[in-house]
């Protein structure tokens, strides 16, 4: 309805007629917050002032605009007494019905959305304008890089190189301003009168490390910027021209992402990206740092006395190509090192060309084949050397800390290999890297171990080294196409060698990383390529036609895979398919999984031992893909795959690997998150069972303080923190020798400051996760890989009916066993399944847990663990009168899952999260696949190359996904809104892109939200996120985030009992003393106990040698390449980075890949205190254990040396596992 307001004061503005409407409708006369119709949320409405002729805020007229209903409350109200008025400025409003309709898209807001008070709008708007009208010319813009001056007589600190100027006076025009919506300062260049094209120069706030202004020799006004990555370049036409060949992806998209502003700046983009701006006028320095000050930039700008800036011009062009002709003289991996060190910023040319040419010459003769290693570890002295110490200098000191260097032992299945980051306008090198191998590289490696270095990962990512976003007007359609498509199609020089696209797996590619290769000669197959590696996949004839097909089966060899067992051709055969139910799933044989299981141990030096042998296997096999169960009426080496499984035909092959993508010998707990919090809400549970939850869960985080076995359960619960170094397990181990955080009965106080500060590290980490993912771990729940019931395959191999026990539609079966020294648990009752993420709320169903299984019948599913077994019929369970669902298979309910390794959240044993409301699953109709045109040639590499441009342009499941949830928090209607139910079916398209080739189109198709203000749970992990932009949420998002603070990391826990390291006596220590007469036992009389410990010549270099790898570690698996900022050891043991981020899963990309480094650390190590592993008998134990100790106490008496602590942990790891293997630890607590 629209009501119109006449007799306005003229001085009161919008703001104002807004307060006054609210105290009516929102009073209690109008709104009654118990009124279920309602939903608790004050009712929203808008305000349009009438526009004046004469200029002013207003003509005295506004109309308002409010939902039907409470419009006609409204004029009851008044016409009730002639006391109820609408007063603004003592002035009372005259209301009259304006019998004109609100437009759609209103009255869906004002009937669905949250209100949000005027008041936070008018803030944020002036300070939009403020920000806006400060525009300050330039006169010249210089990009360089910061640089010590030879001349060590100075004391100047960095000096400033020009390596790119121009001036904006007599030729074209630039201006500085803020953006305070974006959070960004904006150099905006160019004149419409006199140029064809408007240029940006973007910096946001979270890449300035420092922010200078002052005034240079010639009393210039200055702005300096120290930043941590390049800013962003963007133009537009005067014109509305677009480049040739692209479509708009709309027509607000006016704007193009560009790698640089000109050809000149290109050449030296990649390496010089500092800023230096000179301004036009002088008192414009105090508009800018005023400013600054009024919008809260951060940093905020700091008034410095002298900056010198010279043109060195250190990235001339004869410079660059002097270094490219010196590095492919030499071993190519001592050439990706010297190249990082430039593209890196870590040196300059002159550093290379004049000061240590001929000292790296000289490490590379001196060094020979392990000369790569220590170059490597020379970028991490770079990254860290005191201001006054030489580049020269550093080299020399890092040959003498490294007089000899090995590589870290490597677990089978795994490469060192080499990253290139690709960013709009540089080429960043990392490396190398343990990384997961895969079938292909492994095949060349088997035939000459040096072919590895010949394969690279890629990966496109922008300056920040976060995911390609593009904000309102920017189309990213062009740079994609320019910067990425050209890599790929043509390809890159690096270290003298030419690489060339060859494929990407199915993960990378939403990552948007790839692998590339060189070419090169192999010993067996000759010269191979990209093109001849993927001709020997297999046969692709019939996907030929369908690119991103095409390219998704090329990828399955690409998989991140472990080896284990070759099965020949006589010992697997295809078998039927249950319709949709078995859709990904095969069997094999007890004996078959007992060889595979028994591979994998090996692999892991019986690490696993404890673990309960899988039932199921995720696995890639020639041209198959999904898991395989065990199937206990298989007998000998047997495996039964679906055609389902059958990506593509390979022929001709006698024996193929079997390779483990992911093998599931431990349940993992459940955690709810955001997207099924909000679902579960919408379906009527209750906040406090989430808020129950939560709480148990706070109680639990803050107790890890006073107990060790709590603090090991919450590593185990949140994500397996400490994994790496078996941490959970050596403080189970702790625990049995009557060890704790404090003293109490017969518990004796271990008083470690490190424990202290990894339980602090720990909190936090889980205090973060639970505030902004709502990760809150739900009891007695488990997240299982969904099987599929075989008992009809019996059943059509000819057993009677009757005597299989087969699951009913509707009901499950699930057995959980967390070790081998755990009782299983069998599920038996009311449970909920759903699998992650949940979008619609159909996507989470009632099931039926059936409990152990009869022992009269044959039973397909008897003795599996660590699963979820789903009917062969059917869908949800027909008690949710959803029965007319058919044959289709409960797997595709939950959110469009299969049984190739989809995982599925059950909870069970939680009768407060059954929502009472259900919901249909969703059903979607198969998504049309990209074909080629009739008459078209057959799809190349070329396709896959645009493929992967056009994916990475329209990757947009992210967005959707987020859309989604927010407009479900913003709505009356929840996840049941119109709106949500058009995202939901967007992400379903969206999840299905990377196979199809249809990408999502968002034009004129995406919704929009409601307001946009944005949730408060929404608030980014950054400091600086502004209250303004966002409203509290009534929903249980919003309080269980405003439940949550997080610990200072930088202060220790309170209470906590710790001793100084300069008062503990070595081997004095209460761990060393409850150890030592068990290890003495152990260890025998006339072992030499006396003297274990004191003389160790092993653990010096031991030590030296994790040291430089922990050094690298802490470095260079950063979320920001600065030499200021790296992890801390607590940090590396636990696995965890603690910097905020915008991004998490950048950050959790980035943990991953440093427990993969740390993991290959820790495994070296130990190998080389116990190397024996998990097939050591006896006395190898006993030779372990007494290693083991001397580590132990050469440590304990070196407490002062660096990464000491967590080195210490490692060989108290290997003592524990001994004396546990050799039966000498309690089995139970103290």
């Amino acid at each position: 309805m629209e009501i119109e307001l006449k007799n306005v004061d003229f001085n009161a503005d919008v703001y104002d007629i807004y307060e006054a409407v609210e105290l009516v409708l929102h009073g209690s006369d109008l709104y009654d917050p118990r009124d279920q119709r309602n939903k608790g949320r004050k009712p929203n409405f808008e305000v349009i002032p009438g526009v004046s002729p004469a200029r002013r805020i207003h003509n005295g007229t506004a109309i308002l605009r409010v939902p039907i209903q409470l419009g006609k409350r409204l004029f009851r109200w008044l016409c009730d007494s002639p006391e109820n008025k609408i007063i603004i400025k003592n002035r009372a409003l005259r209301l009259f019905n304006a019998y004109r309709e609100v437009p759609p898209d209103v009255a869906y807001r004002l009937e669905k959305a949250l209100y949000i008070e005027p008041r936070k709008e008018k803030l944020r708007k002036e300070l939009e304008d403020k920000a806006r009208q400060v525009r300050l010319r330039i006169a010249k813009i210089q990009f360089g890089v910061w640089y010590t001056p030879s001349d060590s007589s100075t004391n100047q600190g960095r000096s400033f190189s020009v390596e790119h100027e121009r001036e904006y006076l007599s030729q074209s025009a630039a201006y500085v301003n803020l953006v305070y919506e974006n959070s960004l300062i904006c150099i905006d260049i160019g004149q419409r009168e006199t140029e064809e094209f408007n240029y940006l120069v973007l910096v946001k706030f979270s890449s300035i490390r420092r922010l200078g202004i002052g005034y240079n020799t010639l009393k210039q006004p200055f702005i300096i910027f120290d930043l941590y990555t390049p800013p962003s370049f963007e133009r537009k036409s005067y014109n509305n021209h677009v480049p040739e060949g692209i479509q708009r992806k709309g027509k607000h998209k006016t704007r193009d992402r560009i790698p640089a502003l000109d050809d000149v700046h290109a050449r030296i983009a990649p390496y010089a990206y500092q800023l230096r701006v000179i301004l036009a006028n002088q008192l414009d320095l105090l508009k800018f740092e005023a400013i600054c000050h009024h919008v809260k930039c951060q940093p905020l700008p700091t008034r410095v006395y002298r900056v010198d800036a010279y043109a060195m011009r250190f990235f001339r062009k004869d410079f660059i190509n002097h270094i490219s002709c010196w590095i492919k003289t030499m071993d190519w991996k001592n050439a990706f090192q010297i190249e990082a060190y430039l593209r890196c910023g870590l040196l300059n040319t002159h550093d290379l060309l004049v000061s240590l040419q001929k000292p790296i010459e000289d490490v590379i003769h001196d060094y020979d084949s392990e000369a790569s290693e220590l170059l490597r570890l020379f970028s991490v002295a770079l990254r860290t050397r005191s201001a006054s110490e030489t580049p020269n200098a550093c080299l020399a000191r890092v040959r003498v800390e490294h007089p000899t260097i090995k590589p870290l032992k490597l677990v089978q299945g795994h490469i060192l290999c080499h990253h290139v980051v690709i960013t709009p306008s540089r080429i960043l090198l990392e490396g190398p890297y343990t990384t997961q191998s895969n079938r292909v590289i492994r095949r060349y490696q088997d035939n000459n171990p040096t072919l590895v270095e010949r394969f690279v990962r890629v990966e496109f990512r922008d300056e920040d080294r976060l995911a390609y976003r593009w904000e309102g007007d920017v189309d990213g359609t062009w740079f994609l196409q320019q910067r990425v498509g050209g890599i790929l199609h043509e390809g890159f020089e690096l270290g003298g060698r030419a690489f060339e696209f060859l494929a990407y797996s199915n993960s990378s590619l939403r990552e948007h990383a790839v692998w590339f290769v060189s070419p090169f000669h192999d010993p067996v197959e000759g010269f191979v390529n990209a093109e001849s590696i993927r001709a020997s996949l297999g046969d692709f004839s019939k996907l030929l036609r369908t690119p991103s097909k095409y390219a998704a089966r090329i990828a399955q060899a690409f998989t991140a895979t472990d080896p284990s067992v070759k099965i020949r051709r006589d010992e697997w055969k295809e078998q039927d398919d249950l319709g949709s139910h078995t859709d990904g799933v095969g069997t094999i044989s007890p004996e078959l999984a007992d060889k595979i299981w028994e591979a994998k141990c090996r692999a892991a030096g019986n690490l696993r031992e404890s673990r309960v042998k899988p039932s199921t296997y995720q696995f890639r096999f020639l041209g198959y893909k999904g898991v395989v169960v065990v199937d206990s009426r298989l007998k000998g080496i047997k495996m039964r795959l679906r055609e389902s499984q059958r990506k593509f035909p390979v022929h001709n092959v006698a024996e193929a690997e079997f390779e483990i993508a992911r093998s599931f010998d431990y349940p993992n707990k459940v955690h709810l998150n955001r997207p099924a919090v909000m679902a579960l809400e919408n379906l009527g549970v209750n906040k406090k069972a989430f808020m129950d939850l939560q709480n148990e869960a706070k109680r639990r985080i803050y107790l890890a303080s006073d107990s060790l076995k709590i603090f090991a359960d919450l590593l185990r619960s949140h994500g397996g923190l400490g994994g790496e170094f078996r941490l959970a397990f050596i403080l189970e181990q702790l625990v049995k020798l009557g060890l704790d955080f404090k003293d109490y009965l017969d518990k004796e106080a271990i008083r470690s400051a490190f424990l202290g500060r990894l339980v602090r590290d720990a909190m936090n980490h889980a205090l973060r996760e639970v505030k902004f993912k709502a990760r809150i771990p739900v009891p007695h729940s488990y997240q299982l890989v969904g099987v599929a019931d075989e008992g009809h395959a019996y059943i059509k191999e000819g057993v009677e009916s009757d005597k299989v026990f087969t699951l009913k539609e509707g009901f499950i079966y699930v057995c959980v066993q967390e070790s081998a020294e755990k009782e299983p648990i069998y599920f038996k009752g009311q449970c909920l399944i759903s699998r992650s993420p949940v979008i619609h709320p159909g996507d989470v169903q009632r099931v039926y847990a059936v409990g152990k299984p009869p022992d009269d019948k044959i039973c397909f599913f008897r003795g599996l663990k660590n699963v979820v077994v789903l009917p062969a019929i059917g869908g949800p369970s027909p008690s949710t009168n959803l029965s007319s669902l058919g044959d289709r298979s409960l797997a595709s309910c939950l959110a469009g899952g299969d049984l190739d390794g989809d995982t599925y959240d059950v909870y069970y044993e939680n009768p407060a999260l059954l929502p009472p409301l259900k919901a249909r699953p969703a059903e979607y109709p198969p998504g049309e696949v990209w074909t080629l045109a009739k008459g078209r040639r057959d799809a190349t590499v070329d396709d896959i190359c645009d493929f992967i441009v056009e994916y990475i342009n329209s990757d947009v499941m992210g967005l959707l996904a987020d859309r989604h949830i927010i407009i479900a928090d913003q709505s009356k209607d929840g996840v049941f809104d119109e709106r949500c139910m058009k995202l939901a079916e967007l992400c379903s398209k969206a999840v299905d892109y990377p196979k199809n080739g249809k990408r999502v189109e968002l034009r004129n198709n995406l919704p929009k939200t409601l307001t946009k203000f944005k949730p408060d749970w929404h608030k980014a992990e950054v400091t600086g996120a502004r209250d303004l932009d966002y409203y509290v949420s009534d929903r249980a998002l919003g309080h269980l985030f405003r439940e949550i603070d997080l610990y200072d990391p930088h202060k220790p826990l309170k209470g906590f009992l710790a001793t100084s390291l300069s008062d503990i006596v070595a081997l004095e220590d209460p761990i060393s003393r409850a150890l030592a007469p068990l290890v003495q036992y152990m260890v025998g009389p006339g072992a030499g106990w006396e003297s274990l410990g004191a003389v160790n010549a092993q653990a010096p270099g031991l030590h030296a040698r994790y040291i430089r790898e922990m050094q690298y570690i802490c470095m260079t698996h950063t979320l920001v390449d600065a030499p200021d900022v790296r992890l801390t050891e607590e940090e590396v043991v636990l696995g965890t980075i603690l910097a905020n981020c915008t991004q998490p899963h950048w950050r959790q990309n980035r943990a991953s890949r440093m427990k993969l480094h740390s993991g290959t650390l820790v495994g070296d190590i130990r190998s080389h205190i116990m190397p024996y592993g998990g097939t050591a008998a006896e006395p190898q134990l006993r030779e372990g254990l007494r290693n083991g100790w001397a580590t132990w106490g050469w440590a304990q008496r070196h407490r002062d040396k660096e990464f000491i602590e967590s080195f210490s942990l490692i060989a108290l790891g290997v003592i524990l596992d001994c004396l546990k293997r050799l039966g000498a630890l309690p089995d139970t607590c103290q």
